[in-house]
Parts: structure tokens; C-alpha cells; sequence
């Protein structure tokens, strides 16, 4: 018979998020941040691999929105809440056939995001249409 696991999930609260880097192997992206953990502020790094920065960012935005921060329609799940940037910009990537994008936060956060040129080009056209309604 195995013996039940008593311990209690870690319950810790970021309290403000100070820097955010890409780890030097590049497979990861790291996060240093104060939390609240029982009560006492501590400085922490979070390692977030590169493969799950997107899952990671949509599973925080929905939690956002369970939390009611979004309003949604009556008998319709609540669409969670977008990320707000300051801009984006286009840079060339390192490989040729890709388009490398830059969205800039107001806290001085840069999030980096990579795509095919030719998802760059349906960007423009659904931009374009979107601009013009």
C-alpha cells in the first residue's frame, strides 16, 4: 500500500515581475521576480522553457479571465483578456525566411516573437481588413 502524500501545494503570489531573459542556452526564458510566499516577500527566477512561453501566457490569461476580470456574454465562456503593448516592431530574424517581431510593454518588457513570412503576409492582410472596418 502507498503511503498518501500529506504535502500542501505551494501557494506563492508574484508581486511584481523585474526582469525577463532569455537563459543563455537560449531553451529557456527566465523570469526574475519578488513573490509572496506565506505571507514574506522572497526574490525568486522562474525558468520558463521556451517551448511552453505560449501555453504558460495563455494559461495565465485564463486565469484572468476565471477570476472575472473579463466580462463575457450571458450562457457564453468569457473571452479572455489580451496582453496590452505599447507597439510592435519588425525586424529581419536570423533565418531569412522568417520575420522576427518585437511587441514593447509600458513596464520596458520586450516580448519576442518569430513567423513564417508567410504568416507575416496574412498578418498584413488581416491587419489591412481589421484597419478599414
Amino acid at each position: 500500500m502507498q503511503e498518501e502524500n500529506n504535502l500542501q501545494p505551494l501557494q506563492l503570489q508574484i508581486a511584481a515581475l523585474r526582469a525577463a531573459e532569455p537563459a543563455a542556452d537560449g531553451a529557456a526564458i527566465l523570469l526574475k521576480a519578488d513573490a509572496l510566499l506565506a505571507g514574506e516577500r522572497r526574490s525568486l527566477a522562474i525558468a520558463i522553457m521556451r517551448d511552453l512561453a505560449p501555453l504558460v501566457a495563455v494559461t495565465l490569461l485564463a486565469k484572468a479571465a476565471e477570476a472575472g476580470t473579463v466580462p463575457g456574454e450571458a450562457n457564453a465562456p468569457p473571452v479572455p483578456p489580451a496582453l496590452e503593448c505599447l507597439g510592435i516592431g519588425a525586424v529581419a530574424a536570423q533565418d531569412p525566411t522568417r520575420v522576427r517581431l518585437h511587441l514593447q510593454f509600458d513596464n520596458g518588457l520586450m516580448l519576442p516573437a518569430e513567423m513564417s513570412k508567410e504568416a507575416a503576409r496574412a498578418l498584413i492582410r488581416g491587419l489591412e481588413s481589421e484597419l478599414k472596418s
